[in-house]
């Protein structure tokens, strides 16, 4: 629109044409508005989509966890079992008592062994009532370590 020096006005548009240009612009904006304001709800939906989801997982991986949690400590309780039916039987706390017991009788034969030999190098020498009382405190240590076991 332009003014002239008269105090008139022209315009290259009719007052129709201005106002279907302005309805137009109007439409325009209200049509971003409206695409905008959708934008924002898909946007908005699928984030609560995706929390939802998120959610459900959560509770899954709980679940889990809990069940894992349950069959750890099932297996804790039942390894105690065995070892206090294994205590109770007389199996003893290590469960090597075989190996144990192979080696006391190792270590019981090799004793013997040397005890024997000392005697017969003792009663040579001529003190065979000090091999007496030698035998009689090894055969007090042997016994300490029966107890003990």
């Amino acid at each position: 629109m332009l003014e002239l020096r008269s105090g008139k006005s022209t315009s290259p548009y009719t007052p129709e044409q201005q106002e279907k240009m302005a309805a137009l612009v109007r439409e325009n904006r209200e049509r971003k508005e409206l695409e905008k304001q959708a934008k924002l709800k898909a946007i908005a939906e699928e984030q609560a989509a995706n929390m939802k989801r998120l959610e459900e997982e959560m509770k899954k991986v709980q679940q889990e966890e809990e069940e894992r949690r349950k069959v750890a400590e099932e297996e804790a309780a039942a390894e105690e079992e065995k070892e206090r039916m294994r205590i109770e039987g007389g199996e003893g706390s290590s469960g090597t008592k075989r190996d144990t017991d192979e080696e006391m009788e190792k270590r019981i034969s090799e004793w013997v062994a040397n005890l024997s030999l000392g005697e017969d190098e003792t009663a040579r020498k001529g003190g065979g009532a000090e091999v007496g009382m030698e035998t009689e405190d090894e055969d007090g240590e042997e016994e300490e370590e029966r107890g003990s076991q």
